[in-house]
């Protein structure tokens, strides 16, 4: 196997065969021409291997000056003797063959390893029959891929409408083939690719999410990493008036939440809760690191074991866990319960918890000095009480959040929907967290954001939640 060197590609697929034939196959505008230089780009930056691409669609210095957008800098590479392009509108002027030779010739000479043809679509318009194409392709594959062992990528455009590949033979000669894809989601903008084939290698996964804002950068399905000994992380400035959300993506996105706020995180029932504690726990982590409160009601079934695993993961002290408090129904806690656990019983009803978490608030904002941030998970609410209830508890929560410049943020699992709607009208600001082909992907619907896919990273020793906006 050829590691492409794209993020996130030879994670989904573990690389493109060797020596073989490629076809990377989209619309308008899916990314063929940026997978292709990057494969490319990669492939010299990171395994040292030259690269030759053949152009029917732009000139050299106007693919050098699209490219640099996107920091693929093959100018350095051409100096380094790289990577070489070649303008075949030009050499296309005196017919087929001698295309074909020139690009035989430059990647004998050159000692090409990869090499990319822009477009088979716009080759064969040049062509006066099918046969041609044949014998282009066969030629293609006896002498530079097999005879040099150069890994070839094939663009081919799939009209508007379409949903055929190409001209009906070459995707059965091609090892592998690609197609990039456009999507909507609640009227939000997706890219997703599509592995058609993977001659004799299995296929990991047959979609994926990915990107082009900086280059191509693909989403395999979601894992999260594992630190064996996680560094606490710095905290994260509040932007000014507002508060962070422990997210630097998201403050980017949102100018960070206005204090008083009372923030609902819809999440979809395909995502998991190990999934969507990547998004709350950094709220809550990024508060005490800021010497400020946090209040929770975990999600049904949670324990004090699931309260530890949050402050092993970010590596919390002591005296910052002091200023949490966390409301466990009474069946999880025992005389053991570390004491910044609040024992609630849901027989005393939904008015004698709200109660509790009122006063809990008012009596860390006196002792701390500053407002509390709430955090509740809905499913707790909506399993023990009446749904009517609920709805005045989270009204309640909200009115005291805006009263006292606190910060709220209610996790709701999209049970009900007609609840999760009434729960819109009250939140300031409204988020939805969903799954595709694997990748977690977030959105506003109040106010309105674009797709971000959810990632994390931890090469700074802490766990560290990435929003990389799907462009």
């Amino acid at each position: 196997m050829n590691p492409t060197g794209i993020p996130g590609v030879d994670e989904l697929i573990g690389g493109l065969p060797r020596g073989e034939l490629v076809i990377v196959a989209g619309g308008p505008g899916t990314g063929k021409t940026m997978f292709s230089a990057g494969f490319l780009y990669w492939g010299a930056v990171k395994y040292g291997e030259k690269g030759l691409y053949v152009s029917l669609a732009e000139d050299h210095d106007t693919f050098i000056r699209n490219m640099k957008r996107v920091s693929y800098d093959f100018r350095e590479l051409e100096d380094r003797g790289l990577f070489h392009f070649i303008d075949a509108l030009t050499v296309m002027e005196t017919g087929i063959a001698e295309l074909l030779e020139t690009i035989i010739e430059e990647a004998s000479s050159f000692g090409a390893q990869r090499l990319v043809i822009d477009s088979l679509s716009a080759l064969a318009q040049g062509m006066r029959e099918p046969r041609e194409l044949r014998v282009f392709l066969h030629t293609l594959l006896s002498r530079i891929m097999r005879g040099l062992g150069c890994t070839t990528i094939l663009i081919e455009e799939v009209p508007v409408g379409e949903t055929r590949i190409g001209y009906g033979f070459e995707e059965f000669v091609a090892s592998a083939v690609i197609v990039l894809e456009k999507d909507m989601i609640d009227n939000r903008f997706i890219r997703r690719m599509r592995i058609e084939k993977l001659r004799g290698l299995p296929i990991r996964s047959k979609m994926a999410c990915y990107t082009l804002g900086a280059g191509f950068i693909a989403f395999p399905p979601y894992k999260t990493p594992v630190l064996e000994s996680p560094r606490t992380p710095d905290p994260i400035p509040d932007p000014p008036g507002r508060y962070s959300s422990g997210l630097k993506d998201l403050d980017e996105a949102l100018g960070g939440y206005p204090k008083g706020s009372t923030i609902l995180l819809e999440i979809d029932a395909m995502v998991t809760r190990d999934q969507y504690r990547v998004l709350i726990w950094p709220h809550s982590a990024n508060f005490l690191r800021n010497k400020r409160p946090i209040i929770t009601v975990p999600g049904i079934g949670s324990s004090p074991k699931d309260l530890e695993a949050f402050y092993e993961s970010y590596a919390l002290p002591e005296d910052e866990r002091k200023l949490a408090r966390h409301f466990l129904a009474v069946e999880a806690v025992n005389r053991h319960s570390p004491a910044n656990i609040i024992a609630y019983d849901p027989k005393d009803g939904a008015v004698s918890l709200i109660e509790k978490i009122e006063s809990t608030a008012e009596e860390l904002m006196k002792t701390v000095g500053s407002p509390p941030l709430i955090v509740i998970s809905m499913d707790s609410l909506e399993f023990n009480y009446e749904l009517e209830d609920v709805l005045k508890m989270v009204s309640r929560i909200a009115a005291w959040t805006r009263r006292n410049n606190a910060l709220s943020l209610l996790a709701d699992k999209s049970s009900y929907p007609e609840l999760t709607r009434k729960i819109s009208s009250i939140a300031s600001i409204h988020l939805k967290l969903t799954r595709r082909h694997g990748c977690l992907l977030l959105y506003g619907i109040k106010p309105m954001i674009h797709l971000h896919a959810v990632k994390i990273e931890t090469g700074k020793g802490y766990y560290e939640t990435r929003l990389i906006p799907i462009t």
